[in-house]
């Protein structure tokens, strides 16, 4: 058993210590080994963040009309009334009279803005001017058709004016039972449409007015040539909206 040394009030063995060389500072590596300082160029972190922008208020929209102004049946004035409506939406206010003129129209507007009333209304003035009038509304789905549908006869109330709804999903034969009663619009989906049409259910040639609800929408969908299939149908002399 060997001896070992051990340096008085030290409970610690002694350690060989290299001589001490004046004029040199200690120096201290952290993770060991010896490393280069970083003198890349400094990078702020600022330029990666986005500032907040403050959002302009929403200027709200002032319509130039209320509904009274418009030229159209007192009738469908009454109804508009009753539904609790007097000031019209930014695409009705824009649209309506240029549809009363008889103009063809490209209106742009979301769900929810008041488009379906856009066109329902100056149509029904049409159709209550004249009873021959036919309005055929060309849809994408089934469940805008349907909804198109009660719009309608929400607008429609006690004026007397018939619809039916063509759609793929339901029984033919009950819709081609509709199409042999009296009615002045036909809200439709293309390939149902068009089906009907080649069973000689549905003539067109009568219809003077067609709307393409949702054009974009049954670009996207495939259904471009049928939509053009069955404006080949209709009056030449159209108004299309």
């Amino acid at each position: 058993m060997q001896s070992r040394n051990f340096k008085a009030g030290s409970s610690r063995p002694a350690r060989s210590r290299a001589p001490f060389q004046g004029g040199q500072k200690n120096k201290f590596n952290n993770g060991g080994g010896n490393k280069k300082r970083f003198k890349g160029n400094f990078i702020d972190a600022s330029r990666f963040i986005n500032k907040a922008v403050p959002q302009a208020e929403e200027v709200k929209y002032v319509p130039d009309t209320i509904f009274s102004d418009f030229p159209i049946n007192e009738a469908i004035k009454k109804t508009i009334a009753a539904r609790g409506f007097e000031h019209p939406t930014p695409i009705q206010d824009k649209t309506i009279n240029h549809i009363l003129d008889g103009k063809d129209l490209i209106g742009l507007a979301n769900t929810g803005t008041g488009k379906t009333g856009a066109f329902l209304i100056p149509m029904l003035h049409k159709i209550m001017k004249n009873p021959n009038e036919k309005l055929l509304v060309v849809v994408p789905t089934r469940e805008l058709a349907i909804q198109i549908q009660e719009e309608f006869r929400a607008f429609a109330q006690g004026l007397r004016i018939g619809s039916v709804v063509v759609v793929g999903g339901a029984n033919i034969r009950t819709q081609i039972d509709c199409l042999r009663s009296r009615y002045n619009v036909v809200i439709g989906t293309p390939g149902r449409l068009k089906d009907l049409i080649q069973r000689k259910n549905l003539n067109l040639a009568s219809f003077g007015n067609v709307v393409l609800d949702e054009a974009d929408r049954m670009l996207d969908m495939g259904f471009i040539p049928d939509v053009k299939y069955l404006l080949s149908l209709v009056n030449e002399k159209r108004q299309t909206l």
